[in-house]
């Protein structure tokens, strides 16, 4: 089976690669709200897989398109949420941070933002943002600086800038 995973997992089963992975990941998730396009949860749920995002939740839309992930999906904690209930509970575990600039609140910039350990970022569909009830849900918010003439950033994108300073933060071995 041809599988774009690392040398080293080229012969191991799903299974053993799922808690490998589970081995190396850091103390932080994220969550996608709403996140319409497939290709961007694609995309989320292989930088998750990518920069040892320990889980990814998503609330909206149930079902996606898998065939982006290139099968990252097997080896990575993905739970959908069905409600706000369900969100709600993570408070217990996670401080959450919103990734948005577009809000009238006090906003971090990612360059000057010190990521903590058990942090959720909460990211939105681009063209919608979050909305209201899970931006009051936050603690803190964080955007990512951009100096060309573009307004906002792909979620996908988005996510993998993110989670690639998270695990920079986060990580004692890199």
């Amino acid at each position: 089976m041809n599988r774009n995973v690392l040398d080293k997992y080229t012969q191991w089963s799903v299974n053993l690669i799922r808690e490998d992975v589970k081995k190396n990941t850091l103390a932080y998730a994220c969550l996608m709200s709403h996140v319409e396009g497939d290709f961007n949860m694609s995309t989320a749920i292989r930088n998750a897989n990518a920069f040892g995002c320990k889980e990814l939740f998503y609330f909206g839309q149930k079902r996606w398109d898998k065939r982006g992930s290139v099968g990252t999906h097997h080896y990575s904690l993905i739970t959908h949420l069905d409600d706000m209930e369900a969100i709600k509970a993570l408070k217990s575990e996670y401080k959450f941070v919103a990734v948005e600039c577009n809000i009238n609140r006090n906003c971090y910039s990612l360059h000057n933002y010190n990521i903590q350990p058990n942090t959720l970022f909460v990211f939105g569909e681009e063209s919608k943002g979050l909305s209201e009830e899970i931006l009051n849900l936050c603690d803190e918010y964080v955007y990512i600086p951009m100096i060309g003439s573009v307004r906002s950033l792909n979620v996908g994108t988005a996510s993998g800038i993110l989670m690639a300073e998270a695990m920079k933060q986060i990580s004692t071995t890199i």
